[in-house]
């Protein structure tokens, strides 16, 4: 993780702002995960997974650095493209990427720093977004095709009928313990699985860990080792031998069929030669399948939060990165709105200095506190309603466009949508100020 901070605007010297993405100042925006071959960079990828593991937040902060020195030519060629600038789709890529998923999904670290950085961008309660706005957004995605939901976020699904292969449930994240106490290498005396105890059961295109504990020293871990017996079953990744616990992850090969059964032998390699070794039956299950519905994804929970960048500077750096200080009020004016999705939801912040909006405003407040509030309500339940619709389809867009391109080409559209939205939501004011102060004038 890298968190670098930057001095606050003249007036708040004493300050530290937390930039919007620390790691762009080693890694190309947007693309925390590299690989490399001999110290040189070989390929990147973008955000998406850690987005979609619901750490977005961390993903302007963090760096996954996949150093592939040490694999074998084939895995090099299969891996890595000749120009030297991205990956290669293809099993060894899947299969990298099915163990990071995994363990970031172990990592309640990462988590705990996501609600960190979600919390310390959240505005204060009172400038939380009023229940009559989100009843207004909500009745319009369900009206577009979202189902209701009380938590999850917004992820488009397949046509009706259509079959995907999906995990096993994680019923919670595992729980690290504390260290057991080790011999002094070379002496050991235990090497045993405690987990799973009677019998591993896997499925077909899944991953199920293997937990042995032990007395020996750490020392050891270069001559510990795990195969199966019928060979069906291959190691996804390996823990290092550490307090007394290595584990390892398995996941099924393409000789995997329904109804495969074997074991799953563990053992440990003493200087002079012996072994300590132990085993436990595995069985090998169908893939699990679900039939998926056609909708257009579930409504997710959301807030709207208003902006200032001189205000709220950090808030800011969060949202528009490349648009601090050193900009100008100009072109920080030219943006109006961005969702970002953290661990709680979607956030959807607008500026409240883009130039059509602050112009309005401004002369709405000389002219009625209440037109002003009906123009600015209106205003967020349509900017919502758009940027909620547009993080929804973003996901089908994967791979698809350049994430840079992406950026750019959503920013342009949120821009105009918002320059038509004022003008809708000034009318919306203006009308509803006149019925109201019309039916005041017939009831007297």
């Amino acid at each position: 993780m890298v968190f670098n901070y930057r001095k606050a605007p003249k007036d708040k010297p004493e300050e530290l702002i937390l930039r919007g993405q620390s790691n762009q100042l080693f890694v190309q925006p947007n693309h925390p995960i590299v690989g490399t071959l001999n110290g040189q960079s070989q390929a990147e990828l973008t955000a998406q997974l850690l987005r979609d593991l619901g750490l977005g937040m961390v993903s302007r902060h963090m760096i996954i650095h996949i150093d592939a020195s040490r694999a074998n030519n084939r895995v090099r060629r299969e891996l890595f493209s000749t120009n030297r600038e991205s990956f290669k789709d293809g099993p060894i890529l899947e299969s990298l990427l099915q163990v990071l998923r995994g363990m970031l999904q172990e990592d309640q670290k990462l988590f705990e720093i996501e609600r960190e950085l979600t919390e310390k961008i959240a505005r204060r309660e009172s400038d939380a977004t009023s229940e009559e706005v989100r009843k207004q957004v909500t009745r319009l995605l369900l009206e577009a095709g979202f189902v209701p939901t009380q938590q999850g976020t917004a992820t488009a699904v397949a046509p009706t009928g259509q079959v995907g292969i999906i995990r096993e449930p994680r019923t919670r994240r595992p729980v690290v313990p504390d260290p057991l106490p080790t011999l002094p290498f070379p002496s050991v005396t235990r090497f045993e699985i405690v987990a799973p105890t009677e019998k591993l059961d896997i499925r077909q295109i899944d991953v199920e860990v293997v937990l042995v504990e032990t007395d020996a020293d750490a020392e050891f871990d270069t001559r510990v080792a795990i195969r199966a017996e019928p060979p069906v079953l291959e190691v996804a990744s390996k823990s290092p031998l550490k307090g007394g616990r290595v584990r390892w992850r398995l996941r099924t090969t393409s000789a995997a069929i329904k109804g495969s059964t074997g074991r799953v032998i563990v053992a440990l390699t003493k200087p002079d030669g012996s072994q300590l070794t132990d085993s436990v039956p595995f069985e090998v299950h169908e893939a699990l399948e679900v039939k998926t519905k056609k909708v257009r994804g579930e409504v997710p929970p959301f807030d709207i939060q208003p902006v200032d960048p001189d205000a709220e500077p950090e808030q800011w750096a969060t949202v528009w990165p490349n648009l601090g200080d050193e900009v100008g009020r100009e072109k920080q004016a030219t943006v109006a709105y961005r969702p970002i999705r953290t661990a709680r939801g979607i956030v959807i912040y607008y500026s409240t200095v883009f130039t059509p909006y602050q112009a309005q405003v401004d002369r709405l407040k000389t002219e009625s506190e209440v037109a002003a509030k009906l123009f600015r309500e209106n205003y967020e339940i349509w900017i919502a309603y758009h940027a909620i619709l547009q993080e929804n389809s973003r996901a089908t867009q994967t791979g698809v466009v350049e994430e840079e391109v992406m950026d750019r080409i959503l920013e342009d559209d949120r821009t105009r949508v918002a320059q038509v939205q004022v003008k809708q939501a000034v009318r919306f004011a203006e009308l509803t100020r006149r019925l109201m102060r019309e039916t005041a004038v017939a009831g007297s």
